[in-house]
């Protein structure tokens, strides 16, 4: 049997020892985990009552929309027998749910639990211990609208009427609170079609024209504009104030 010269056994031994262990100083390399923010299902009806500084509460009524739009009515209690209305777009800022205003600022809310708190402008909540927060009792409701003041712009052209909330992008059409029977609109001290006719005539003169009023109204399905099908219409009751302006 051959045997390898001893300088090859020593070169191979050297080889097979391979390279030093790793210093195990080193430090391990930091992988940042990201927390993601859970996402808020916005639309829904709430409804509870909020603080007011010199009554005993503002019922406060929301339905937001998944069309963008909001409804609020909100009733000073022992002082406002009909609730003011707002009628509006909604939309998602820092992650808070954010109301636009007619003057154009934001009425702003975070979540909290169910429901939903109500914070200030900045997005920050209230210095106080008295609850802001709105239950959520239904994550969508579409029920008739009760009655309510609402600032708007009324337009009558060529038998189609149309009432556009301060501050709203949207369009509703519009009918006098008798036009549809009492299973469809609220007959007790409404007007009817023909009445708002006239009095949006006597107003501006002819027809096309934007009236802005402050109105008795309630919203409710009726039939289409165009083509089979239901919308939703903005019932005219009662003209409270005949030369409004939005704000």
């Amino acid at each position: 049997m051959r045997q390898l010269p001893l300088f090859l056994i020593t070169t191979m031994l050297v080889a097979c020892g391979g390279d030093p262990a790793p210093d195990t100083d080193t430090p391990a390399t930091t992988i940042d985990t990201v927390v993601a923010t859970p996402m808020v299902e916005w639309p829904g009806y709430y409804d509870d009552t909020l603080p007011c500084a010199d009554c005993p509460g503002i019922l406060t009524q929301l339905w937001v929309r998944r069309d963008s739009t909001f409804i609020l009515r909100e009733r000073y209690l022992d002082r406002d027998p009909l609730p003011a209305g707002r009628l509006g777009n909604w939309t998602v800022i820092d992650g808070q749910l954010a109301l636009r205003m007619p003057d154009g600022g934001f009425m702003r809310f975070q979540a909290e639990g169910a429901g939903i708190e109500r914070v200030g402008s900045d997005g920050k909540p209230f210095k106080t211990q008295l609850s802001y927060t709105l239950d959520k009792l239904a994550d969508e409701l579409n029920d008739e609208i009760p009655r309510m003041r609402l600032m708007g712009t009324f337009t009558y052209m060529a038998d189609a009427k149309t009432f556009q909330p301060c501050g709203s992008r949207f369009t509703w059409p519009c009918a006098g609170g008798m036009d549809w029977g009492p299973e469809e609109g609220e007959l007790e001290g409404s007007m009817n079609g023909a009445e708002l006719e006239r009095s949006y005539l006597k107003a501006v003169g002819q027809g096309g024209k934007p009236w802005t009023i402050e109105v008795e109204c309630s919203l409710s399905m009726g039939p289409a504009m165009e083509g089979d099908g239901a919308d939703e219409y903005l019932f005219i009751h009662k003209v409270l104030n005949a030369s409004a302006n939005c704000p």
